[in-house]
């Protein structure tokens, strides 16, 4: 089984450096082009479905990724975004002068902490079909946990960075860039 893992590309909230959380927020026009060249890159990989976050930025890049794959899409609520409670849809410099967000336990009022998310997160990519290849539309926290996980790094560690443009493969247990 291969999984291919992406984030959801640019959305209005990203430009204007606000933490998105449970709240949504469109793709951009950048975004749209970015999940279109997914999409491109992805197209002759045999990928059997598409498991989603259910959130409308990861809903609208997976139907544009579709568009080059043509199969079920599948919405899941264990993709979504860490919920950052009463801040969802603030800026994270408030959040950041507020609260200790590299701690992976603080829990934000309302939310979740980091390690909820990531435990959510990694107990379904976990339970995936071991006889097919998919491909996982989430989020940079989401993304992020996961590349922590398979690397067994630190979160905020460089290698557990990743870009709106890039295709995580995870074969074997093990994670790699799609170039």
């Amino acid at each position: 089984m291969v999984i291919y893992i992406v984030r959801h590309p640019e959305t209005e909230y990203n430009r204007k450096g606000l933490t998105q959380g449970n709240d949504d927020s469109p793709l951009t026009e950048k975004g749209i082009n970015t999940a279109e060249k997914l999409g491109k890159l992805l197209k002759n990989r045999e990928i059997s479905k598409i498991y989603s976050s259910d959130l409308g930025r990861c809903i609208q890049t997976s139907r544009i990724i579709n568009k080059f794959l043509n199969v079920d899409i599948y919405p899941q609520k264990e993709l979504r975004e860490r919920n950052h409670g009463d801040f969802n849809g603030k800026s994270a410099k408030l959040i950041s002068q507020n609260f200790d967000m590299s701690n992976p336990d603080l829990i934000l009022p309302k939310g979740e902490s980091f390690n909820q998310m990531k435990i959510r997160v990694l107990n379904f990519i976990n339970k995936l079909e071991k006889s097919t290849s998919v491909l996982v539309v989430t989020h940079e926290g989401c993304l992020r946990a996961t590349i922590s996980d398979y690397k067994n790094k630190d979160f905020y560690s460089e290698q557990c960075n990743s870009k709106p443009d890039e295709i995580r493969v995870i074969r074997d247990k093990n994670i790699k860039i799609l170039r």
